[in-house]
C-alpha cells in the first residue's frame, strides 16, 4: 500500500504543467459529471496543488509532454546527479533539458536510440515504467493481466505488472490497460486520489486517525501525534527536516526516501555498545613526508607502493577509441567493466548480453550487488545483481561484486558485509568483493565522519568479507583515498581507484600518489551487449 501512495504525490504536481493559473478552489468549467469529478475537487481543493488553465477549464481528458513528465519527477524528488550535456542528441537547449539529464543519471529517463524525444507525448505504458524506476517499484513477476498484454513494451512490463498487482490502475475496467495511448491528466489525478489519502505540506502537528496512507511532502518536516495511520507514513525525498512521532500507531511501514530524522518519543533508545575505530586498526606509520591536496598538506604512509605510472604509459586503442592501452613494461593488464541496475534498463529487455560482452574483450566485470542509500540509510540489493553475475559468470567473464556503501559505524561497516555475503550463497564468483564508500556532498549521511571512523569502516568490512573467502577491495577516489583513508591500514586489500580520462587529457594516466590494482578511467565507455554508457577499467598484474 505504500508505494502506491508515493506514485501519487509525484503525480499531484503534474497538474501544475502548462499556463496553469487558474486558483485551485476555483470551479472548473468542464467538470461537472466528468467520472474524475470527485477526485479532482479533492485535489484542488483541499490541497491547493491542482490547478486548471486560465480559461476557468480542468481538461481533464488533455494529455502531457515527456518533457514536463521529466520536469516534474526532478522537481519533485529533487535528483542531485546530473549526465553529461550530449547524452541525448536532441536535447542542447530545451526547457527540459537538465530535468531530463538528472533523470538520466538516475537511471529513470532512458531515451530511445540517443534521443530524449522531450516534445513527444507521454504514453501510459512509459509513465508508469519513469514513476517506477524513480521509486524503485519493481517485482519478479512480468506477467501482465490485461486484454491488450501483448501490445506492452518489453521495458515496461515489469513495472505495470507490480503496479497493477498492487492496484496502482485502475480506470482500466473494461480489462484493457491501452498502453500505447496517452496518460490523460483525469487518469493521473485518479491514480492520486485512489493512493494518498492524506498529504501534509506544511511543517504542522497533525492528529486525525487516517483509513489509509499519509505522507509528507513539508521540506521541514512535521509532527503527528495522537492517531493511528492504517496504511504507510511515507517521508518524501524533499524532506530534510525531523518528522516526530508521538503517541502513533502506523499499521503500514515508514517509508523515509530522504533525509529527514524520524523520532519516535515513544521508544526509548538502548544504549548501543558501539566498536571504535581503535578496536579495528592500529594508525600506520608515516614517513614524514608530505603531498599536497587540495590546499591540504597530506602525509604519506610507509610501506604503500607509490604509483609508478607516467605520461607514455597509456594510448587510446586504435580499434576501440574510448578504450585505453597500457604501453609500459612493469605490469601486464586486462580490460573490465562495472555494471548496476541502470545497464540492465538500458539494455533490451532489461538483459545485459554476457556473450556480447565477452566477445567484444571483456575479460572481468564488478556487479554493482546492493547499495545503502545515502539518504535514508536503508540497504537494498541492486534489482539485476543475481542476472547479471550469474550471467557474466556463465560468459567466462572473471566476476566480482561492489557495494556502495555508506556505513557511519563500524557496526554498519559489518551490517554491509554480511548483507553482501548472504547475497552471494546462491551465487558463485571468481572475481573481488569491493567496499564502495563515497561522498559527494553534505546530502550524503556519510558527509563529517571522521577519517578514523571510515578507515575503521572499510577495514571491518574488508575483515568480515575475507573471512567468508572472498578477496576484499576498496573502491576510492582521490578525496577519500587522501582524507579519509589511513592507506597503511588498507594496503592488505586489493585498491581500485576513478579517474576519468578523455582524447583532451593532458594526464593520460591515473595520478594518485599510490599505486592501484584496479583503474577505472571512463565512465561513458560502450561494449557490445549492453545499451548505454558503461565504466571501463584495467587491471594491473605485476609481471
Amino acid at each position: 500500500m505504500g508505494k502506491k501512495r508515493m506514485f501519487a504525490a509525484l503525480l499531484a504536481l503534474l497538474m501544475t504543467v502548462g499556463t496553469l493559473v487558474l486558483p485551485a478552489q476555483a470551479a472548473f468549467t468542464d467538470t461537472a459529471g466528468h467520472w474524475a469529478e470527485t477526485a479532482i475537487t479533492k485535489w484542488s481543493e483541499e490541497y491547493s496543488i491542482i490547478n486548471g488553465y486560465e480559461d476557468g477549464t480542468f481538461r481533464p481528458d488533455n494529455s502531457i509532454t515527456r518533457g514536463a513528465f521529466a520536469g516534474i519527477l526532478d522537481r519533485f524528488l529533487k535528483f542531485q546527479s546530473t549526465s553529461p550535456a550530449g547524452t541525448f542528441s536532441d536535447l542542447s537547449g530545451n526547457y527540459w533539458e537538465d530535468a531530463i539529464l538528472k533523470l538520466h543519471a538516475s537511471g529513470v529517463y532512458l531515451g530511445n536510440n540517443g534521443a530524449a524525444l522531450a516534445g513527444d507525448t507521454i504514453t501510459r505504458q512509459q509513465a508508469v515504467t519513469m514513476i517506477a524506476r524513480a521509486f524503485n517499484i519493481s517485482g519478479e513477476s512480468t506477467t501482465v493481466y490485461y486484454l491488450d498484454a501483448d501490445q506492452v513494451a518489453e521495458y515496461a512490463r515489469p513495472y505495470l505488472a507490480e503496479m497493477s498487482a498492487l492496484g496502482y490502475i485502475t480506470d482500466s475496467s473494461d480489462g484493457y490497460f491501452r498502453p500505447t495511448e496517452a496518460i490523460t491528466r483525469a487518469e493521473i489525478v485518479t491514480i492520486l486520489d485512489n493512493m494518498i489519502e492524506v498529504l501534509i505540506q506544511s511543517n504542522v502537528v497533525y492528529s486525525q486517525d487516517v483509513e489509509g496512507t499519509v505522507m509528507i511532502n513539508a521540506a521541514e518536516g512535521a509532527a503527528l501525534q495522537d492517531m493511528t495511520i492504517a496504511g504507510d507514513l511515507i517521508l518524501a525525498p524533499g524532506v530534510t527536516g525531523s518528522v516526530t512521532l508521538e503517541n502513533v500507531t502506523i499499521q503500514g511501514t515508514v517509508r523515509n526516501f530522504g533525509s529527514a530524522t524520524v523520532t519516535d518519543l515513544a521508544q526509548q533508545p538502548e544504549e548501543p555498545e558501539t566498536i571504535q575505530p581503535s578496536d579495528v586498526y592500529t594508525p600506520s606509520e608515516t614517513t614524514g613526508e608530505y603531498l599536497t591536496y587540495s590546499n591540504q598538506q597530506i602525509p604519506i604512509y610507509a610501506g604503500v607502493e607509490r604509483n609508478r605510472f607516467s605520461q607514455g604509459d597509456f594510448e587510446w586503442d586504435p580499434n576501440h577509441p574510448d578504450r585505453l592501452i597500457y604501453t609500459g613494461d612493469d605490469y601486464r593488464t586486462r580490460f573490465g567493466i562495472d555494471v548496476s541496475a541502470y545497464q540492465n534498463r538500458a539494455s533490451t529487455n532489461n538483459t545485459i548480453d554476457w556473450e556480447a560482452a565477452k566477445a567484444d574483450g571483456v575479460e572481468f566485470a564488478m556487479v554493482r550487488i546492493g547499495l545503502r542509500g545515502y539518504g535514508s540509510g536503508s540497504i537494498m540489493e541492486d534489482a539485476f545483481y543475481a542476472q547479471n553475475i550469474d550471467g557474466a559468470m556463465a560468459a567466462g567473464i572473471e566476476t566480482g561484486v561492489y557495494f556502495f556503501a555508506q556505513a557511519i559505524t563500524v557496526e554498519e561497516a559489518i551490517e554491509e558485509a554480511d548483507f553482501v555475503i548472504e547475497l552471494l550463497k546462491d551465487h558463485e564468483i571468481d572475481g573481488p568483493v569491493a567496499y564502495d564508500w563515497e561522498m559527494h556532498d553534505s546530502t550524503y549521511r556519510v558527509y563529517g565522519t571522521t577519517p578514523e571512523m571510515a578507515t575503521a569502516c572499510a577495514v571491518a568490512f574488508c575483515q568480515r568479507i575475507e573471512e567468508a573467502g572472498y578477496d576484499a577491495m576498496v573502491y576510492a577516489g582521490q578525496y577519500v583515498s587522501y582524507i579519509k583513508y589511513d592507506q597503511g591500514a588498507l594496503e592488505p586489500y586489493l585498491s581500485w581507484y576513478p579517474e576519468y580520462k578523455s582524447t583532451s587529457s593532458e594526464q593520460l594516466y591515473p595520478t594518485l600518489y599510490y599505486h592501484r590494482d584496479y583503474w577505472q578511467y571512463s565512465s561513458s565507455g560502450t561494449v557490445d551487449g549492453i545499451g548505454g554508457n558503461v565504466d571501463l577499467n584495467l587491471q594491473f598484474i605485476s609481471r
